[in-house]
């Protein structure tokens, strides 16, 4: 009976396994990329990720590489593309170049949504960098049409990528304001962080027309902290309350992830 049971168990968990959407490994010097997708929910929600498997020494950008990269771009095929989630990125480089990305492997989240059945095709274009950067362009297909049940490691992958996204607002952790320089080439931002570690580290994004550059030095201002982030390329014409300005902030292990309201 003993033997039956692990017979059975071994037999539903292989099952389960046969029906994971997870596209093949695309692999390239620097770092190999793959899609992983869930069975639609009823309302035709699909969560998936990209998972980029950086290997030792390489890199890669966040949305916005802060002057100097290629940012991820993620075009969908078979579904709609409503969201992709980034966890809060790191500056990397030195004092010349410098940029803004991860040097650790990185899953970002993605919310699809899909009105029928059939294959998720992702067209992919990453930079990976090490002693030199390297363009990435991948294919990625799944098909989670026949699908019935999540894949339990598929699905804790994919779960534990949208944890890593940084939180939002908080108590003590949070936007106060930010400020166009009178020639709009910085911009000052002014927010509430945990003050029990390292000074944090800013970034800010926008739509693809903006691009931002490395904050300059945080300070303290009371129980404030202050940064100039620059403004590499503003463009004449944008709406804010369609399309805004988003703050990330790391303090420590600790991140938050909020609109900004400019003056």
């Amino acid at each position: 009976m003993k033997h039956l049971q692990t017979a059975v168990m071994a037999l539903l968990f292989v099952s389960s396994a046969a029906q994971a959407a997870t596209s093949s490994w695309v692999e390239t010097p620097g770092g190999d990329v793959r899609l992983v997708a869930l069975p639609a929910a009823s309302d035709g929600t699909v969560r998936a990720m990209l998972d980029i498997r950086l290997h030792d020494g390489w890199k890669t950008y966040w949305r916005d590489p802060g002057g100097s990269g290629i940012p991820p771009t993620i075009a969908i095929d078979g579904a709609e593309l409503t969201s992709i989630g980034f966890p809060a990125p790191k500056r990397l480089g030195d004092a010349r170049t410098h940029y803004i990305g991860y040097d650790k492997p990185v899953r970002l989240p993605l919310k699809l949504h899909r009105a029928e059945g059939g294959a998720i095709t992702a067209t992919v274009f990453l930079g990976v960098c090490k002693d030199i950067c390297i363009p990435v362009q991948a294919e990625l297909s799944v098909d989670a049409g026949g699908e019935r049940f999540a894949n339990p490691l598929e699905e804790t992958a994919i779960a534990g990528a949208e944890a890593s996204l940084p939180h939002g607002v908080g108590e003590g952790f949070k936007p106060l304001s930010g400020r166009w320089a009178a020639d709009g080439k910085s911009v000052t931002v002014r927010f509430e962080a945990p003050g029990d570690g390292p000074l944090p580290d800013v970034f800010l994004s926008g739509s693809s027309t903006f691009e931002f550059g490395a904050a300059g030095p945080v300070r303290r201002e009371g129980a404030a902290f202050v940064a100039e982030v620059p403004v590499l390329h503003k463009p004449k014409v944008f709406d804010l309350d369609k399309d805004p300005i988003r703050l990330t902030v790391r303090a420590g292990e600790k991140t938050m992830e909020s609109p900004l309201a400019i003056d």
